[in-house]
């Protein structure tokens, strides 16, 4: 895969909880999403997304890092040490993501949108 989670940043204030993906080739974001999936009664994991994250349409360099910000935010970016581009994403959240105790499962998907239809209004 192009694109991977490489870390995620935990925090005691959800300002500070952040998800760090790193790019493997150019490419354009639209298509991943980054999903917090929760665990069965016996601990393993389940097909339940409790917070999911859909990238928008960017277009990104090998090499670059995408900072994938749990708080209310503005995108932004910035030249790194690496001599890159970090890019500043923002889940809009106002609470946490990640469980302050660890073990929840961060999880990027690749997806293509297969059909739509529109849920009508309750008669």
């Amino acid at each position: 895969m192009s694109l991977k989670i490489i870390n995620v940043v935990n925090a005691n204030k959800h300002e500070g909880e952040y998800v760090v993906l790193k790019t493997e080739e150019d490419l354009n974001t639209a298509g991943y999403a980054v999903v917090d999936r929760t665990f069965d009664m016996n601990g393993k994991v389940s097909n339940e997304f409790r917070h999911i994250f859909v990238f928008p349409n960017l277009k990104i360099k090998n090499g670059d890092y995408i900072f994938l910000h749990t708080a209310k935010g503005t995108y932004s970016s910035n030249s790194n040490r690496a001599g890159t581009i970090t890019h500043h994403l923002y889940w809009g959240s106002g609470d946490y993501v990640w469980n302050d105790k660890g073990g929840d499962m961060a999880s990027l998907i690749s997806y293509k949108l297969v059909n739509s239809v529109k849920v009508p209004a309750v008669e």
